[in-house]
């Protein structure tokens, strides 16, 4: 009796677990809380984020409540309008630290633009306008993706190339506002930095 007891034991977590792993197989998607502006500690959503590693990229999505006019800071730059409005515009950053290990740990904007041996680049995921109460960004960023992050920065074909992988790596999602939508600086509104993690919504995946 206690045999059959302990078969049926065995038995059930063993379903349990290829259950588990079929719903991973099922599910490639990684959620993470995505901070408050300019912050790594105030969680704004839980699990407002969730990003796809495939081997030679990243597809992100974020979801947040649309940022209320004058309630929150937009970067001065060349391709941010300092007025709040509505439309407003926002942009998708992917940061992907290939090798983490060799932050100045956490991994930051001094390690992607340093000159360590951190390899890691920054990339334009998306840009969208919004009015509605929620703000849902989402896009994919591969080795075409064009590079930011100053001289030191490599790119996601570099990585690669150098032995790392994308199911390895560190990833901050990131996303930036550019105030209303001023027609002067399209495109650039959309696919260019606008200021530094003090002025955005971020998650982080390590």
């Amino acid at each position: 009796m206690r045999r059959k007891a302990w078969a049926l034991v065995v038995a059930t977590a063993l379903v349990t677990t290829l259950l588990a792993t079929a719903a991973l197989a099922d599910n490639p998607w990684e959620t993470a809380d995505i901070f408050a502006q300019g912050s790594t500690v105030v969680v704004l959503v839980d699990d407002g984020a969730k990003i796809h590693r495939t081997a030679t990229g990243v597809t992100a999505s974020v979801t947040i409540p649309t940022p209320e006019p004058g309630t929150y800071n937009i970067p001065a730059g060349p391709t941010t309008n300092q007025e709040h409005g509505s439309p407003a515009a926002f942009s998708l950053w992917v940061f992907i630290f290939f090798n983490p290990e060799a932050c100045d740990q956490p991994c930051d904007r001094a390690d992607l633009v340093g000159t360590g041996d951190v390899i890691a680049g920054g990339f334009n995921a998306g840009g969208h306008l919004v009015s509605g109460p929620n703000l849902t960004i989402s896009g994919r960023v591969n080795e075409q993706s064009q590079l930011f992050g100053g001289p030191n920065a490599e790119s996601i074909a570099d990585g690669l190339e150098a032995g790392y992988t994308i199911a390895g790596a560190e990833i901050h999602v990131a996303v930036a506002p550019h105030g209303k939508l001023d027609p002067e600086l399209l495109p650039n509104q959309f696919s260019t930095p606008a200021g530094f993690a003090d002025s955005w919504w971020v998650a982080q995946y390590k």
